[in-house]
């Protein structure tokens, strides 16, 4: 026969491990909830109220649907349903980003856990729920001033070439004076039948006045388009296309027209990119001129450009210089922000260019040059992974 006081011991632990339970779920900070096998609400702690904005009495019995915005609202019975027939995990137990909805409708960023409740009678799962507004935000914050650090870089970029832009310009504008006034010393000595090869020569005249204007507007162009301040923008590009335009850009640096370049593009496969093409153009750029500036004693020596695939999934692009090089005790600071070795400068170029890098998944690295000078190389990934909700369950 059971002992009334035993009983009563047994009962009496139960009680308190419950209140225990309560306890711990009323003062955790994160959301805690936990549903059926079929997604209705079973329990909504404390800080699940505050942060949803529903009492327990409103989502007690409820599908957890009305905590979720679409398209995750859509999706959530189907996985809910997959998991039950075949028992093949996605989510559960992995944290991850999603969106989560208010009371009020308002749409916030949460990292969910999922974990099934085992050793119960019937299947049942817990949800741990943070909001990181806050964190979004302040990683949102952090791109945006990049981006701003790194247009305020090719405006300054641009202020130290103006001599440069300026003669780069001049150039063919001067062409287009000198055309015109041709074309009119002509026609003032024609007085009125043109000949034939006087018309023809008028015409080659012409022709290059349009020529060098148009070489004028594409400066002005590329210039334009490289210091517009902008919001990222990625898309499929044709990376071994853009190398050469960045190379045009560069000639505005008379210097490299004395140096040269020699271009080594990988082409098979095709290099077609997701990137923000102004952002890795800026990286590339900044190279350029790096290595231009480095070999000052060698005004002959041509800059090196080549492309090569890591692997199937990595594309490396380094520039070479036969420089004066940098010492090792300069490399380990080289990405350090405001640290150069230059008697004029921000030393900003190389911090934003790793920047600019890692945001897209790849690296920036120096290592010396044999005998002499730099190699400066960044990747690239050749096959950005976007995957949709569904893909990632």
């Amino acid at each position: 026969m059971t002992n009334p006081i035993n009983r009563l011991s047994s009962t009496q632990s139960a009680i308190d491990a419950n209140a225990q339970l309560n306890a711990l779920l009323d003062a955790a900070v994160d959301a805690m909830i936990i549903i059926d096998h079929k997604g209705a609400i079973e329990l909504f702690n404390t800080a699940a109220q505050r942060m949803f904005g529903y009492s327990i009495e409103e989502v007690i019995g409820q599908n957890v649907k009305i905590l979720m915005p679409a398209p995750y609202q859509e999706e959530h019975d189907t996985y809910l349903n997959n998991y039950i027939k075949t028992n093949e995990a996605k989510i559960i137990g992995i944290g991850r980003e999603v969106k989560a909805c208010k009371k009020d409708g308002k749409v916030f960023p949460i990292e969910l856990s999922v974990g099934e409740v085992k050793d119960s009678s019937r299947k049942q799962f817990v949800g741990i729920i943070r909001d990181i507004s806050e964190q979004v935000k302040a990683r949102s914050d952090a791109i945006a001033s990049r981006e701003k650090l790194a247009h305020v870089t090719r405006l300054s970029t641009m202020g130290e070439m103006a001599a440069g832009i300026a003669h780069e310009i001049n150039q063919p504008l001067s062409a287009v004076s000198s055309y015109a006034q041709a074309c009119k010393n002509m026609l003032l000595r024609s007085k009125s039948v043109v000949n034939p090869a006087e018309q023809q020569r008028l015409t080659d005249t012409l022709e290059k006045i349009s020529h060098q204007a148009l070489r004028a507007g594409e400066v002005i162009r590329r210039l334009r388009a490289f210091v517009k301040k902008r919001n990222s923008e990625r898309d499929y590009v044709d990376f071994n296309a853009l190398i050469e335009e960045t190379i045009d850009l560069a000639k505005v640096d008379t210097r490299l027209l004395d140096h040269g370049v020699e271009v080594t593009l990988n082409s098979s496969p095709a290099p077609f990119l997701m990137i923000d093409q102004i952002q890795i153009q800026q990286v590339l750029f900044n190279l350029i001129r790096n290595a231009i500036d480095a070999m000052e004693e060698q005004p002959t020596d041509p800059v090196m450009i080549e492309t090569r695939w890591l692997n199937e999934q990595y594309l490396e692009i380094s520039v070479t210089d036969t420089g004066y090089g940098i010492s090792t005790q300069n490399a380990e600071r080289l990405f350090h922000p405001f640290f150069t070795t230059k008697t004029s400068g921000m030393g900003m170029g190389l911090p934003i260019c790793q920047s600019i890098i890692q945001s897209h998944g790849g690296e920036l690295k120096h290592k010396p040059n044999h005998p002499k000078g730099s190699i400066f190389s960044f990747t690239l990934p050749a096959k950005p992974q976007i995957t949709s909700y569904s893909e990632e369950q």
